[in-house]
């Protein structure tokens, strides 16, 4: 392209760059505009990197694989390390930068708040939100890692339902038994291998029990029941499917505490704590009854689980950027056209940032049932990125559907004058100076981090490819 053909194009903002900003970015790359992808990370691929545990090795390259393929385009400048409503002012991105159109497909990073808001006291110190743990497990390995660092003690207690909490609940108990196992048994085993076997197994082939270890297994509560959690989903919405898809979630739910050697408590919530000598100590909860799908507060029953950690596993939701107007947690869109954000004319939205979820394994809107076989086989690679590809095909889809009526709204408006593109263009280039961008390959190569299957593929032991 030509410079004159350059500056002859609509320059579309994408705030955001992993499955949902890709797949906008490139539709439009495609199409012959000028796309530039502002993404808080350094790298692009949201919670495929940092949210999906990093046992799922062979998934997690072939996802962010597809993303690289698709932000490696001519017609795509990537912005890196850069957060709109810190780095850059939402509103002072729309009114001043000069972009045609901006579109937000910015995932879901903020942890929902936990239900006892005098706790947030002990925030990254007892309590333990979701995201910065899965976090923390993905990169506290790396030899340059600066993030937040965690301790975790036997007795953890975990709130919340679903497949997230799961992953946290294993994590726990895998990094609890890996230590044990090395200080009770000698046996330095990684967790790839615990992972895969699940922690019942491998003390079975290697005769040790439970109790050898002199650990307190953790704990995970839920308001509802097991039937509740999302595990199965019904195929149709006869009463006899739900019925059936609550009984599988159950007796899967059962099988993954017995993989992974943990304690579950359905219909409890958490109503206060305890601490001494300004330390959490323990965290006092309220039984509670299902009715007509309501829970409902029993009165006079309560009870005390004591624990150094707990971890809030109850959702995640977009970050709310002010300028914008939301519904709880939901971005407002216009009745008629929900790829449109209320208020503006020119700014758009698709995946997360407008259904409001956040957990790439929990998306009802975006996902396919959630098989037996997926959590039969604890998540297996293939099992898994069967799941992940269809729900993300369905992301792609629906974002497709969007672009083609977003495409229609920009194409009615001026292409920017030059002087304006000029504007943007040199932004870009300060920022990229600053942070010492050059091009997406090498932007990539040079920030991917130490992945611990490559630490430990030399050990015997490892099974992690």
């Amino acid at each position: 392209m030509n410079v004159k053909e350059a500056f002859n194009k609509h320059y579309i903002a994408v705030i955001g760059g992993s499955i949902s900003g890709s797949e906008a970015a490139y539709l439009l790359a495609e199409k012959g505009f000028k796309v530039v992808v502002f993404d808080m990370n350094k790298l692009p691929y949201g919670k495929i990197e940092d949210g999906l545990p990093n046992w799922h090795i062979n998934l997690r390259n072939r996802q962010i694989s597809e993303i690289d393929a698709k932000l490696d385009h001519p017609n795509i400048r990537f912005v890196p390390k850069t957060k709109i409503g810190r780095d850059i002012n939402f509103l002072d991105l729309i009114n001043n930068w000069g972009f045609s159109a901006i579109i937000l497909a910015n995932g879901a990073w903020k942890d929902r708040k936990f239900p006892i808001p005098a706790i947030e006291k002990f925030k990254d110190k007892e309590l333990i939100y979701q995201n910065s743990f899965i976090n923390w497990f993905n990169h506290k390995h790396e030899h340059d890692y600066m993030g937040k660092n965690y301790f975790i003690k036997e007795n953890t207690v975990i709130v919340g339902g679903g497949l997230a909490s799961l992953d946290v609940v294993k994590i726990v108990m895998i990094e609890l038994v890996k230590k044990q196992l090395f200080l009770k048994k000698g046996i330095d085993i990684d967790l790839f291998t615990l992972e895969k076997q699940g922690i019942k197994k491998f003390l079975e082939e290697h005769a040790i029990s439970f109790e050898e270890l002199d650990l307190k297994k953790a704990t995970l509560v839920y308001r509802r029941t097991a039937k509740d959690m999302p595990l199965k989903l019904p195929k149709d919405d006869s009463e006899e499917s739900i019925k059936a898809a609550k009984l599988v979630s159950e007796k899967l739910l059962n099988k993954y505490a017995e993989k992974y050697v943990f304690n579950f408590i359905p219909l409890s919530i958490p109503v206060d704590f305890r601490e001494k000598e300004d330390k959490l100590t323990s965290v006092i909860f309220q039984k509670v009854i299902v009715e007509n799908g309501k829970i409902k507060p029993k009165e006079n029953s309560y009870f005390e689980l004591k624990t150094a950690i707990l971890i809030s596993s109850i959702g995640s939701i977009p970050e709310q950027l002010e300028g914008l107007e939301y519904e709880h947690s939901s971005l407002k869109m216009r009745k008629n056209a929900n790829y449109q954000v209320v208020g503006f004319e020119n700014v758009f939205a698709v995946g997360n940032a407008v259904t409001g979820r956040g957990n790439i394994q929990e998306s009802k809107q975006h996902g396919k049932q959630i098989t037996t076989l997926i959590i039969d086989e604890h998540l297996t690679e293939d099992a898994l990125e069967k799941w992940l590809t269809n729900m993300n095909n369905e992301i792609k889809s629906e974002v497709n559907n969007n672009l083609n009526a977003i495409v229609g709204e920009i194409s009615k408006r001026h292409v920017q004058p030059k002087s304006v593109i000029e504007g943007i263009l040199d932004k870009i280039n300060q920022i990229h100076k600053k942070i010492g961008y050059t091009n997406y390959r090498d932007w990539i190569k040079k920030n991917t981090p130490d992945r611990l299957e490559d630490i430990l593929k030399n050990k015997s032991n490892c099974k992690c490819i």
